[in-house]
């Protein structure tokens, strides 16, 4: 098991790219007359196909990456097969994933063209002779679409068929301006992060055209989008359940700079103590706090905050540890300041 993890990078993705999407879906729920009982074999259906679509990606990447990776001296697992095996290792769950959706969903909803969507972008993206990685612009706006965008809307239209939802366009055409946004971010930082590989595997990538003002920039612009077309999405389907989530954010983030003098970054990753501002929001507090909130509407929905704790729990434990860190940091120093002002 611990191999075949390792193969399909589910590190890489798991509980980075997995919670924004189902934090989607639990908005989708709070809205409903439904409960997480009644939703959870439909998102167990979801989870599995948007796995599928995950190992897909991963193996593809690495498969169409093994050369690239020799010359920057990368480790690749799929380095060790064949071309034969890597073929068979690649079609696998794309074959799965189609069943999947074939079998209980609707194969032809629209919905559906989304998830195939995404197969596409991802296949466009490493596959030669498109190579859209290679292609500094193309290769960030497939990425964005491949990972965020695409399987998201899938998701989400989904649910809000099955809980006989109004979808309304507006609403989810902000939905998706959100989504690209924070893609673009993420392939973005990546890149910044992998860019001596990178450079020394041949690999041409938008950031290498960027210098830092440009950069500097380029981030403050995709935030500003971002940040106003989440906003305007929980407006216009009055989601006013996430302002407390965000609010403990906030907080968070002032105590790990206060103490920790820990920076946040928007796709830059220019310090050795930074986090990418609001990954921390999307990825734990945004699909808590809407859980919690579903939870007050019907206990039962109880069941559904420990089956998102248990599938992402160490990202969750990472956070609430971090928490408890931060605030016996914080009172220390109140109580410090407290004597130091009554020995005054």
């Amino acid at each position: 098991m611990v191999k075949i993890l390792q193969i399909v990078r589910a590190k890489d993705w798991w509980e980075y790219k997995f919670p924004p999407m189902l934090a989607v879906a639990y908005l989708a729920l709070q809205t409903s007359q439904f409960t997480f009982l009644h939703l959870l074999p439909l998102l167990l259906i979801l989870i599995s196909a948007i796995t599928l679509g995950a190992i897909y990606v991963s193996l593809l990447n690495d498969a169409t990456d093994v050369a690239e990776d020799a010359r920057a001296g990368k480790k690749n697992r799929m380095a060790t097969y064949t071309t034969f095996q890597q073929t068979i290792l690649v079609l696998l769950p794309l074959v799965a994933g189609l069943c999947v959706i074939g079998l209980f969903l609707n194969f032809f909803s629209y919905a559906n063209l989304f998830y195939c969507a995404a197969y596409i972008a991802f296949t466009l993206y490493s596959l030669p002779p498109f190579r859209l990685k290679e292609r500094a612009a193309a290769g960030v706006v497939a990425d964005a679409l491949g990972s965020q965008v695409f399987p998201t809307l899938f998701i989400a239209v989904c649910m809000y068929r099955y809980t006989n939802q109004e979808i309304r366009l507006l609403a989810f055409a902000f939905l998706a301006v959100w989504l690209f946004c924070f893609g673009l971010r993420g392939i973005l930082w990546h890149q910044l992060a992998d860019n001596e590989n990178d450079k020394a595997s041949g690999l041409f990538t938008i950031v290498q055209k960027l210098n830092e003002v440009q950069l500097a920039r380029l981030g403050i612009a995709i935030i500003t989008i971002e940040m106003i077309s989440l906003a305007t999405y929980i407006l216009l389907n009055h989601l006013y359940v996430i302002i407390p989530g965000l609010i403990f954010y906030f907080i968070y983030i002032r105590m790990q700079s206060k103490n920790h003098h820990i920076e946040q970054i928007l796709i830059d990753p220019g310090t050795k103590q930074y986090r990418i501002f609001l990954f921390e929001y999307y990825q734990v507090f945004l699909p808590l706090s809407v859980l919690i909130v579903c939870t007050f509407k019907n206990p039962i929905n109880i069941i559904g905050l420990l089956f998102h704790c248990f599938l992402f729990h160490s990202s969750i434990l990472r956070i609430c540890k971090d928490i408890k860190n931060q605030l016996q940091m914080t009172i220390g120093s109140i109580r410090l300041q407290s004597k130091d002002h009554k020995a005054n």
